[in-house]
């Protein structure tokens, strides 16, 4: 049955993995930034958060 699970699919290209895997780049700031506006810092220096982190990690206010 595993065996069955795991042909199921085919394999990706390049170009789809990194459709899938969020090939756009983000722009990057420290944990210590994040946390701050209330995002979830990823190792790679993205900040998930909601409009507001972002707001407050560009400085715009309105």
């Amino acid at each position: 049955m595993k065996k069955s699970i795991l042909n199921l699919g085919k394999a990706l290209e390049k170009a789809e993995q990194k459709q899938i895997n969020g090939g756009a780049s983000c722009p990057t700031y420290s944990a210590k930034r994040c946390l701050a506006c209330g995002g979830y810092p990823l190792p790679n220096g993205c900040c998930l958060g909601t409009t507001e982190t972002h707001q407050c990690l560009s400085g715009i206010s309105f």
